[in-house]
């Protein structure tokens, strides 16, 4: 079984920065040619993506972002504002949620 740490050496980064990626920590950026690198190394090497859950937030980004497209094409006559009023509602809604379901 391949570890964050082989691909970590493999790829020529420290463990904290492979983290750091595969968490997708938002406050955190690098260059697409270094995501692509770690991502194809790791693919490579069989790390096991499910370790991470990647795949399902992967999925989960991806059905909120049909979502949006789908939304925002269904109004074509929205400007800036009442796109930026219908994705803070959705945050709103996704926070109220989130209170309600989990523990601080």
């Amino acid at each position: 079984m391949v570890t964050l740490s082989q691909v970590a050496k493999v790829v020529g980064l420290e463990l904290p920065v492979l983290r750091d990626i595969f968490s997708e920590k938002p406050d955190v950026s690098h260059p697409k040619d270094l995501l692509d690198k770690v991502y194809a190394t790791a693919r490579e090497m069989g790390y096991d993506f499910k370790k991470l859950r990647i795949g399902k937030r992967m999925n989960v980004r991806k059905e909120v972002l049909a979502e949006l497209t789908q939304q925002i094409e269904a109004h074509p006559g929205w400007k800036r504002k009442e796109i930026l009023a219908f994705l803070t509602s959705a945050r709103d809604m996704v926070d109220r949620v989130q209170r309600r379901s989990f523990a601080e």
